[in-house]
């Protein structure tokens, strides 16, 4: 009886064991591979911020029904709201892909969780050149149809998706799962097709232009809208290439572009402002071609080529030749301290015109005009103010500068709004370096050093014309500081001279025009790019001992520093004859204090992430605070290789700040009520800020107690010394000599073959 009972519990034993293995291999093996795994269910939940629901990793384990109960309970989202029912399977059960998704998009519906989505991109490219470390995580770059989007290295997305469309979880622009190749097709808005030579079998390759960048496609064999010609197109996509082409070229309009500011443009012939899509795209398409995003760019063509569905600017072509462009410069108040005039006086040398609302008024050469933002000239839009003579100059008389009533070539551009009148100066690049080279360099200085000043202004003025900086005054910079300082000095024949004589060069690297900065004087050496301002370092920009032999800089250590500024380490140095190449500040402890704390506020204000305040764990904060008390000792902590101070500790009696940067190192200490005294002996007061970060402080008990200050240079020490380019000049090195010396490895071209003349 008793073996009878146990051959039956054994059959019920194995008939259990047959039955879970029967569903475990013919359920999951039916919807296995359209099931959620967990590992990658739980990725995607992490982003919903849902903090109570308590995650199970078990390795090659599925997302359940009863998973999905137990996160919707954590969210406080209801069945109901769910497009499938799950109430009646039993938790165990796995959900199948198609029904994760449907919930996770309830979620983010019913959460609002607007940066979440489900995206198909099609993959142009995956660089890992450009990788990204955000909050000690590493991030991979993927070029995308819609822009650049970023990936945790550790789930980084295969190389074999590039070309393909593919299914993506994102949050924002960072791709937090990738579900593999879909497919649907996606459809690449305001793209510009180039004509390639190229060929693949019977199929050309299309060279597609899109989101700034180019890369080469191949369409598909039964494509639709081939086009022979270059133009402005939109492409659908799929996994076998391109399948659609729609072609936007005769929906091109002809206008000029007045001003841009935050996605809205005013144009001319258009009343009401116009707003850019969010897949705007511009294309230089004459001469060299260039791909970009920038509206800013537009600024200054006579004419442009928008396309404008509904309202909304999709893209743009430059098609105009840009040796005609002017450059715009923004001219600046008496003071330099405002875009807006009160109150413009004009005349002219010769006889000028003023144009405005179709109306063309003559004048007299000397004749005198007042405009205000009433002014009848300006209701209706700007007012054009032009010599009728080539070489006439148009005069501000309301304006003073350095070297008296500024003139001006080429024609003013005036507009008013509420708070006064705009001024713009139209005229060739040229023409502005004229202006612009005499007041950033003596005019005294050699010849040679004068053309490498223009080279360097010229090369600027170029960038800038590509930028948007100043895009909303309708210009591209202004004539202050800030950018250039232009017509502060009047002309000079020697500046012309150079000008003319380095007519459109420019320093270019890898082919593109490089940031040529400069200062006035070096303290022996320069600096790279990174350690002043941060960012990228520019491969042209280096550490470098101010010889004629340009030696890479080792100065980040204290004692080598010390020894470089006292003259123990390194001879011949091209500005050690210059009074700023050492000079030094003497601060008392009142005056220090003064200084520190007079300057503080403001400077956390300006940069909150540069001036940090030290908590009692020793960790260093943001935090708003106006004094340190007293100040007790000033170390600095970290240098860049030329020297120059990126960080530095202020111990006060009540706060302890670390101080980062070479902008707040110098305006920290300001010497406004102290001495600045060079090495010739000549003295400076009143200085709102130190000549150099390139400096060092020691602490003498003597006399009451004295911080003093020993540094070398003027300036921010990061490419050409205007000083030590004029030594080079004066030892019979050419202009050429001078660029390639402070900028390594850059050739010289020429600005205007560039951009297409």
């Amino acid at each position: 009886m008793k073996k009878r009972w146990f051959v039956v519990l054994l059959f019920f034993v194995l008939l259990g064991i047959i039955g879970g293995l029967l569903i475990k291999y013919v359920f999951y093996g039916h919807v296995g591979n359209g099931t959620m795994k967990q590992t990658e269910a739980n990725r995607l939940i992490s982003y919903l911020g849902v903090s109570e629901y308590e995650y199970s990793d078990r390795l090659g384990s599925l997302f359940t029904v009863g998973d999905a109960k137990d996160l919707l309970e954590c969210a406080d989202v209801s069945l109901d709201q769910l497009e499938f029912n799950v109430s009646y399977l039993p938790s165990f059960v796995p959900l199948t892909k198609k029904q994760f998704e449907s919930m996770y998009a309830s979620l983010i519906r019913t959460l609002e969780l607007d940066r979440l989505a489900c995206v198909n991109l099609y993959i142009f490219d995956i660089d890992r050149t450009r990788e990204e470390e955000i909050d000690g995580i590493i991030y991979e770059v993927i070029e995308t149809h819609l822009g650049e989007y970023y990936m945790e290295k550790d789930y980084g997305m295969d190389h074999a998706y590039i070309g393909k469309v593919v299914k993506t979880y994102v949050s924002n622009n960072e791709i937090i799962l990738c579900q593999g190749e879909s497919n649907e097709t996606v459809t690449i808005q305001n793209a510009y097709m180039l004509k390639s030579d190229k060929e693949d079998s019977a199929n050309k390759n299309m060279l597609i232009a899109v989101n700034g960048n180019t890369y080469e496609m191949i369409p598909n064999k039964k494509m639709k809208g081939m086009q022979e010609e270059s133009g402005l197109c939109d492409l659908t996509l799929s996994n076998e290439g391109v399948l659609e082409l729609i072609s936007h070229t005769k929906d091109l309009v002809e206008t000029r572009v007045m001003s841009y500011h935050d996605g809205v443009m005013n144009a001319d012939g258009y009343e009401e402002e116009l707003y850019l899509s969010e897949f705007f795209n511009v294309y230089k398409v004459k001469g060299s071609f260039k791909a970009t995003q920038s509206a800013g760019m537009l600024i200054g063509y006579e004419k442009v080529s928008l396309y404008i569905k509904d309202g909304i600017v999709e893209a743009a072509l430059i098609q105009d030749d840009i040796y005609a462009k002017n450059i715009r410069v923004l001219i600046n108040d008496s003071e330099y301290s405002s875009f807006y005039h009160n109150s413009v006086m004009i005349t002219s040398d010769t006889d000028f015109t003023i144009t405005y609302d179709d109306v063309v008024k003559e004048y007299k050469a000397s004749e005198k005009v007042e405009f205000r933002n009433g002014s009848e000239e300006l209701k209706k839009g700007p007012a054009i103010i032009q010599s009728k003579s080539e070489d006439g100059k148009i005069e501000i008389k309301s304006l003073n500068r350095q070297g008296g009533t500024p003139k001006y070539r080429g024609k003013l551009e005036l507009t008013r709004d509420d708070k006064g009148v705009l001024v713009v100066n139209e005229l060739s690049v040229e023409e502005y370096l004229y202006g612009v080279v005499p007041s950033e360099m003596p005019v005294t200085y050699e010849m040679e050093a004068l053309k490498a000043q223009a080279i360097c202004a010229r090369a600027y003025a170029y960038r800038q014309m590509e930028s948007e900086k100043y895009a909303s005054y309708g210009a591209h910079l202004d004539d202050s500081v800030s950018c250039q300082v232009y017509n502060n000095v009047a002309e000079d024949e020697r500046v012309i001279f150079a000008v003319d004589d380095t007519y459109g060069v420019v320093p270019c690297y890898d082919g593109e025009v490089i940031e040529a900065f400069f200062f006035s004087t070096s303290c022996g050496a320069t600096s790279n790019n990174a350690s002043v301002w941060g960012g990228y370092q520019k491969p042209y920009l280096l550490d470098s001992m101010q010889t004629e032999y340009n030696d890479i800089a080792n100065l980040s250590s204290e004692e080598n520093f010390r020894s470089f500024m006292k003259g123990e380490l390194g001879t011949d140095f091209l500005e050690e004859s210059e009074p700023f190449f050492r000079w030094t500040v003497e601060f008392t402890p009142q005056e220090i204090t003064k200084a520190v704390n007079d300057n503080l506020y403001n400077r956390i204000q300006a940069m909150p992430e540069y001036i940090l305040t030290k908590e009692k764990s020793g960790a260093f904060v943001k935090k708003d605070i106006a004094s340190i008390g007293d100040v007790v000792d000033i170390e600095i902590k970290k240098r860049g290789d030329s020297g120059i101070i990126e960080e530095m500790i202020v111990t006060g009696t009540q706060e302890t700040i670390l101080v980062k940067g070479q902008t707040n190192a110098r305006a920290l200490l300001a010497p406004t009520a102290v001495t600045i005294k060079k090495q010739d002996g000549s003295t400076l007061t009143g200085w709102s800020s130190l000549p150099s970060a390139y400096y060092y402080v020691d602490y003498s008990e003597s006399d009451g107690g004295t911080f003093i200050v020993s540094g070398g240079g003027f300036g921010h020490g990061v490419g050409m010394s205007q000083n030590g380019a004029n030594q080079m000049a004066k030892l019979g090195y050419m202009a050429c000599d001078i660029i390639t010396h402070y900028y390594t490895a850059v050739e010289l071209k020429d600005m205007y073959e560039l951009l297409g003349k």
